[in-house]
């Protein structure tokens, strides 16, 4: 199992949201680009790195995203506001390895499901669940359509994953949802990255016992919970 450290940016800065809300975030000292190169530095090999503002539709933070791509070699998994086949392009063209969608993947799913593999093959199909339901834009909204019918059509692609959050859990340090995430462990053989509410090792083990392939830590390593020499050592485990 991989563990995918955070960078969430708003406004060139690292921060934290509760539960996906702006209004409810904590700034943190070091800036996107100490932080990218802190997590390379401790041997990780992949970053899980999210464009809040353009999540929110409140402008981008390309020009940072940007410079993190050219000042680290490890891999970069990017989110947030992705929502067209031409902004996937760019991110990609931008140097991105894994390209998470969530609004897009979900509103535009015939359009999505006819793109070319070499497109595919770096998605990671954002699963995002609140309240019992899919949400989008930010998690600003939820959808009417199921989980099985999203997953179900998804299966049928070359996609790279499935990127699952628990909204109600995000940024709470409050433990993963298992109930959430087995739900769609059961719909796929796919790879699967999970995330929201990571409070300790014990989740990461869990997780680990439980066969998913990638976890996402944010808050509990900003909040010192797990320490990023504990997470070196867990990595050496696997």
């Amino acid at each position: 199992m991989n563990i995918y450290p955070a960078i969430d940016i708003i406004e060139g800065k690292c921060v934290r949201l509760k539960k996906g809300l702006a209004e409810k975030k904590t700034i943190y000292q070091n800036s996107p680009i100490d932080m990218a190169k802190i997590y390379q530095d401790a041997g990780f090999k992949t970053i899980h790195v999210v464009d809040l503002d353009a999540t929110l539709g409140k402008g981008d933070n390309r020009k940072v995203l940007n410079e993190i791509r050219k000042n680290i070699d490890i891999q970069i998994e990017v989110a947030g506001g992705i929502r067209s086949k031409e902004a996937i392009e760019s991110k990609i063209n931008d140097g991105f390895n894994i390209i998470v969608i969530g609004t897009f993947a979900i509103k535009k799913i015939n359009d999505v499901l006819n793109f070319e593999n070499k497109i595919l093959n770096k998605l990671s199909i954002a699963i995002d669940i609140k309240d019992n339901k899919i949400a989008s834009h930010g998690w600003q909204q939820t959808d009417n359509n199921t989980l099985d019918d999203i997953v179900n059509q998804y299966n049928q692609k070359n996609i790279h994953s499935y990127f699952v959050t628990d909204v109600a859990n995000d940024g709470m340090l409050s433990g993963l949802n298992m109930d959430t995430f087995q739900n769609i462990k059961n719909l796929t053989s796919k790879k699967i990255t999970i995330g929201g509410g990571v409070k300790d090792l014990h989740d990461l083990e869990l997780s680990k016992s439980l066969g998913f392939e990638n976890v996402v830590v944010g808050k509990a390593i900003y909040e010192n919970k797990i320490s990023l020499e504990e997470l070196i050592k867990f990595n050496a485990q696997n």
